[in-house]
């Protein structure tokens, strides 16, 4: 009996005890959680009493517990905040067992026996954590179990992964884990952007310089897009399946969370009319292949560098747009708008400039940007002066396709073909020329070089000398700040452009080169003009060209033997060449100017006209439309570039080979650039010539002495350095050719 009464007085003493401890927990949880909505999982838990709860004696007696066994002792602090104890989750209701027993094996029992099962609600195992959470949480474990992460844990010595547990994302602390809303939960906010990255690392590097990861990090936003918004939180699936929130037909919605208005406009748009954004189409958009409507992860990438404001992300607009509107991007890469973006030109026009963002509307609608009452506003966005001419310009203008364009086409067939047949004339010219050059040099040796102090004859003018230096300095100007904008899409030129710091100041350099290399043919025809209008009476040095002495006529300062304009003997010289090339013949000898120089001097004259005039027009294209067509835009484009890729391709190959790179020449032939031609040189080459100026009485007007060797090494140095830029942009221009 007594020991009876011992037991009863020992079972109120534990029940005592046990209460006073669940309700000062749960006073300290209820002060803690106030002002807070603590939402909890459905079922909400057992929801026992303090009375109806006796784990709490053992449990939360520090006393009774050895170091080995610590872990089984449970603070009533460590309870305080806990999110399952606040929604009224007990101890069993995880761990099985009867809560309301003393006893010891009825306490701890997972299986029916005899005891009220209504008390025993849940018997998972804790190692299977996923079964024992899915008891409450049953959407979220299917979930995992579906998704990506069923098998996302640890692997195995064999590389076998196994199943990711719940506390791998929330923290294995399982007593005192906070809401998810918590800002010291693990999978709050920033928390939950390192706990995703400690498996995605790539992605976490890449959201943390996106436009949410900057709006976390560095404007400290709550409200901003983390790894859940997106992807889900359990239910995590690959966005090819439709369940997937990052579906083609799901991510609108996805994103609409956020970005609601967006949405809005994209589903009235072209992208979203209909079935939605992402949904299937009949067709792929001209050119593409893709056969649905895009949607936002088509333009947008959540791990994006790039903000949709950021040069980063403008320039990647056209390859996005490409990926559908094939045709439509090939015309706009070959466009100046286009090859202005690839050398990262920020004002220049992209496609979302011009059609609109989210908000793209055919061009038949009245509330389209491109519609026809629209389109002069839209140009005049970055053209304020743009006409309703300039605005009938076709910013996607494809050279290459008739159908599109049929008067751009045969425009630009005409100026290929004669640059085809330019090169193949004179490049076998060159060929056939150095073979037989080779041979006579091998044979009879070489000229001598200019000698310090020796004797020799005025050829060119100091007025020759300066006009060609200029002529130089900016044709090579223009070859510099032009031709990245032709090749912008190689690495090379985009180098260049930026050596030059970017288009903006290219562009400045460019136009400014262009008006020294008009200013010096402007000089030139003045100058010929004013001789011309002088008259016979003119007397003139004899090493000018076109030079005029007394008694000369009009009629032979135009044609005449110093005059560049081609004549009859010019045709009869390249006769004898093609047969001192095959061996039929002695090598020709000239007169003051060969057949090759002539077509340089008027090929060069030509140049200036054509691309100088072309040039003019896409500097002031608003100037030019007030009164010319927009389709003028693209023609002068087309032959601007064209014959700028002629024109360079001749001076560097087949100039430079003529003047300095045949054998009997190599390295460099000084008489431009010194003004000088050895008597060796002049007599062997050029004999009528100074025999005509004999017989009048000019050689000796002509003959002079060589400088010496610092000021010709001086000279040297500059045309050496202008021939390797030269031959330089040369390999940048026949590098597409090897590459293709």
């Amino acid at each position: 009996m007594d020991r009876i009464l011992s037991d009863d007085r020992t079972d109120r003493r534990r029940n005592a005890a046990m209460s006073v401890f669940l309700r000062g927990l749960l006073l300290t949880a209820v002060a803690v959680a106030a002002g807070r909505d603590v939402t909890a999982q459905p079922p909400k838990g057992s929801q026992l009493s303090p009375e109806e709860n006796s784990c709490a004696t053992c449990h939360g007696e520090p006393g009774i517990w050895e170091e080995d066994s610590r872990r089984l002792y449970i603070s009533k602090e460590s309870l305080a905040e806990d999110v399952h104890f606040l929604g009224g989750v007990h101890c069993h209701d995880c761990h099985g067992g009867n809560p309301g027993s003393f006893d010891v094996p009825e306490a701890h029992a997972t299986n029916v026996g005899g005891t009220d099962s209504s008390l025993i609600p849940f018997r998972a195992k804790l190692d299977d954590v996923r079964k024992a959470c899915g008891n409450c949480h049953e959407q979220q474990r299917l979930g995992v179990l579906e998704g990506v992460h069923d098998k996302a844990g640890e692997k195995d010595e064999r590389g076998v992964s196994s199943e990711l547990d719940c506390g791998r994302c929330h923290g294995a602390k399982a007593h005192g884990m906070v809401a998810a809303g918590d800002s010291r939960s693990p999978v709050f906010l920033d928390g939950q952007v390192k706990v995703c990255g400690d498996c995605h690392e790539k992605a976490f590097q890449s959201y943390d310089a996106s436009a949410h990861g900057r709006g976390l990090y560095a404007s400290g936003l709550s409200v901003t897009a983390v790894c859940a918004d997106c992807h889900g939180a359990h239910g995590i699936y690959r966005a090819r399946e439709e369940r997937s929130t990052l579906h083609a037909t799901n991510v609108a919605a996805t994103c609409a969370t956020c970005h609601r208005f967006i949405e809005e406009r994209l589903a009235k748009s072209v992208h979203g009319g209909g079935n939605g954004p992402g949904g299937e189409t009949e067709k792929a958009a001209p050119g593409g292949d893709v056969k649905r409507k895009p949607s936002c992860t088509d333009c947008h990438q959540g791990h994006d560098p790039g903000a949709p404001g950021s040069a980063r992300f403008r320039r990647g607009l056209p390859s996005r747009c490409a990926h559908c509107h094939v045709e439509q991007s090939s015309g706009y890469a070959i466009s100046m708008h286009g090859e202005l973006t690839e050398l990262d030109y920020g004002p220049a026009a992209m496609c979302a400039d011009c059609h609109g963002a989210h908000d793209i509307l055919p061009m038949s609608s009245p509330d389209s940007k491109l519609s026809p009452a629209n389109r002069q506003a839209t140009c005049a966005e970055c053209h304020p002066h743009a006409s309703r001419n300039f605005a009938r310009f076709d910013p996607h203008a494809d050279h290459r396709d008739p159908k599109r364009n049929l008067l751009l086409y045969l425009v630009y067939m005409v100026l290929i073909s004669f640059l085809i047949s330019t090169f193949s004339f004179f490049g076998l010219h060159s060929i056939l020329w150095f073979v037989r050059s080779l041979v006579d040099v091998m044979k009879n040796g070489r000229g001598k070089p200019l000698m310090p102090g020796a004797a020799a004859y005025v050829r060119f003018s100091a007025g020759h000398r300066v006009a060609h230096t200029l002529l130089v300095i900016s044709f090579l100007g223009l070859a510099v700040t032009g031709l990245p904008l032709k090749y912008s899409h190689y690495r090379w030129a985009q180098t260049l452009a930026y050596a030059f710091g970017g288009f903006e100041s290219t562009g400045v350099w460019h136009r400014l080169f262009g008006l020294v290399n008009i200013a010096i043919l402007a000089i030139y025809v003045f100058r010929m003009l004013g001789r011309w209008l002088a008259g016979p009476g003119h007397q003139r040095a004899p090493c000018e060209a076109w030079s005029v002495g007394r008694g000369v006529s009009r009629t032979s300062l135009i044609f005449g033997p110093d005059s560049p304009v081609p004549n009859l003997r010019d045709l009869k010289d390249f006769l004898k060449m093609i047969r001192w090339f095959f061996g039929l013949g002695p090598k020709p000898t000239f007169e003051r100017w060969s057949y090759w120089e002539k077509y340089d001097f008027w090929g060069a004259c030509a140049d200036i006209v054509v691309i100088g005039l072309t040039g003019l027009v896409l500097w002031f294209p608003a100037l030019f439309c007030a009164y010319l067509p927009g389709q003028v835009l693209n023609i002068a484009k087309v032959i601007h570039s064209t014959q700028a890729l002629l024109a360079t391709g001749f001076v560097f190959a087949i100039h430079f080979f003529n003047t300095h790179l045949r054998p009997e020449k190599f390295p460099m032939d000084m008489s431009i650039l010194t003004g000088l031609i050895s008597e060796e040189d002049a007599r062997e080459e050029r004999p009528e010539y100074l025999e005509r100026m004999r017989q009048a009485g000019k050689l000796d007007e002509l003959r002079t002495t060589v400088p010496s060797r610092p000021r010709i090494l001086l000279i040297m140095l500059g045309g050496m350095l202008a021939l390797a830029i030269g031959l330089g942009l040369l390999a940048g221009i026949l590098l597409p050719l090897f590459a293709a």
